[in-house]
């Protein structure tokens, strides 16, 4: 794995910038004047902005009352914002396999007990690589790399570790410097190799420690520091043992919590807008598809969970997406339709590539995304949460822990079934915050959602014809689709 390349004047504030990448723009500048060997790129670049942990109704392009997300607005503005985006699973390596295949867990099997994707699948980085695109990774999440299947079909992959990146922000600053690097290192063919680049960053993950001014940015009231320190060293161990009950937060310390996250969903977007203002001062801004989203979400208490990677509420699974291209995404939409991140990658070809010629797509896709009036998000339980709850609850029942789901989601309802034939059922225009399930009161529903969910089943024992190609043999057929939930049961936790 390669590591990142280091820019120390890039961990800064906002007041102080990145140069000008002089050696893009100069060479462009030649390109259009016959330069560098210059002619116009066969298809448009890509970029694809995966910040992991951020849930739609924490961005502000989306509503939030705070400004979390100025970068990501601006690009909202230019292009097109999905206001109901799913994610096919809860877990962040899973849903990342997904947008890498156009595949659900069922069928590309990335889980907890295998976080690994196998070669047999084809990826879009691969099919982008075939189209003639060069492409590159950065990834500040050990889980999604080179050693973990993540790496097929990319020139180069930066992996960014814990021990690559002294800086506090997570490794973003370095992810950063890493692209840029790259961008320079390709620039006398900037105009005639397209490129697909995809940067992930973490910083919306547990701990909650943003650095500099983003710490306190969002705070309703001053808050005292002993409490702040306290609450950025926060781990995956103190997350389980509040969703055991067996810690608390007091409301003002959640409230502090909840600001600290803010502050690192405002920091990834500060990086956002300096790769975005990189790509224009280079003269590649509006040549690229800019695409930005999130594997998936995070419960802050408002289930009682923290850092919760097993269940299907909104607040883990409804998750921003914008893409701009001008010229090709209309400016300033928002569209209300479902569509569900896995389907990233084929929009992606269909407006950058036809795969396999290595020319642009001859026209733009209507729709951009695929709409999904049927969203089907599976989850599996953590083996790890398990054994650290079974270690610090001896002899007690931890059954709803080793719970797996399937949710069935419409624009109106949310129907989750567990692997024990328990449910609930949320109307999601009455109750969005999934706080009350009618299972019994509404069951009339249930017939419909069940359908749409043996619909489902059937169409993965079949190849789709969009599906990711496979380049060997195929993996085990997902399991059969659950019984319908008895309606006496409405936990899904």
């Amino acid at each position: 794995m390669e590591k990142a390349h280091k820019v120390a004047t890039l961990y800064i504030t906002r007041f102080r910038r990145l140069p000008p990448v002089l050696t893009i723009a100069a060479c462009l500048a030649l390109s259009s004047a016959g330069g560098c060997g210059g002619r116009g790129p066969v298809s448009p670049n890509v970029l694809l902005v995966v910040v992991s942990g951020v849930r739609a109704d924490h961005v502000s392009a989306y509503g939030y009352k705070k400004p979390t997300t100025p970068s990501l607005d601006a690009l909202a503005k230019e292009g097109t914002l999905f206001e109901n985006a799913i994610t096919p699973a809860p877990w962040g390596p899973s849903a990342q396999a997904s947008m890498a295949t156009g595949l659900y867990m069922a069928e590309h099997g990335v889980t907890f007990d295998h976080p690994a994707l196998e070669a047999s699948f084809e990826t879009l980085a691969e099919k982008l690589k075939k189209a003639g695109f060069s492409t590159l990774a950065v990834s500040t999440d050990p889980a999604v790399g080179p050693d973990t299947g993540f790496g097929q079909g990319f020139d180069s992959f930066t992996g960014i570790g814990p021990e690559d990146e002294p800086s506090p922000d997570d490794g973003a600053a370095s992810a950063e410097s890493a692209l840029v690097h790259w961008l320079e290192s390709r620039a006398d063919q900037a105009r005639e190799t397209p490129f697909f680049a995809t940067v992930l960053l973490t910083n919306s993950r547990l701990p909650f420690n943003p650095p500099g001014e983003y710490r306190d940015r969002f705070l309703d009231r001053p808050a005292p520091l002993p409490q702040i320190e306290k609450l950025t060293q926060l781990w995956l161990p103190f997350a389980r043992q509040f969703t055991l009950g067996a810690a608390r937060l007091t409301p003002d310390e959640m409230a502090v919590l909840i600001a600290l996250y803010d502050g690192e969903i405002a920091y990834a977007d500060y990086r956002l807008g300096r790769i975005v203002e990189t790509l224009k001062d280079a003269g590649l801004l509006d040549e690229t598809l800019v695409v930005v989203t999130s594997d998936s979400g995070d419960d802050l208490g408002d289930h009682g969970l923290l850092s919760d990677a097993s269940r299907v509420y909104d607040s883990i699974v409804h998750v921003p997406l914008v893409m701009r291209l001008p010229g090709k995404v209309p400016p300033g939409e928002r569209v209300a339709d479902q569509v569900q991140t896995l389907d990233i990658g084929k929009s992606i070809l269909a407006l950058a590539a036809r795969p396999g010629t290595g020319q642009p797509s001859a026209a733009p896709r209507s729709p951009l995304m695929d709409r999904r009036p049927t969203a089907v998000i599976e989850s599996r339980f953590d083996p790890g949460a398990l054994r650290y709850y079974r270690s610090i609850m001896p002899g007690a029942d931890t059954s709803v822990y080793e719970l797996n789901m399937v949710a069935v989601r419409t624009q109106e309802n949310k129907y989750i079934i567990t692997s024990k034939g328990t449910g609930a059922l949320f109307d999601l225009r009455a109750d969005p915050g999934e706080h009350k399930s009618v299972l019994a009161d509404q069951a009339a529903k249930i017939p419909d959602l069940q359908a749409r969910l043996s619909a489902w089943t059937a169409l993965l024992n079949r190849p789709r014809p969009e599906a990711a190609a496979q380049k060997g043999p195929a993996p085990s057929p997902p399991p059969p689709t659950p019984a319908p939930a008895k309606s006496g049961a409405a936990k899904a936790r």
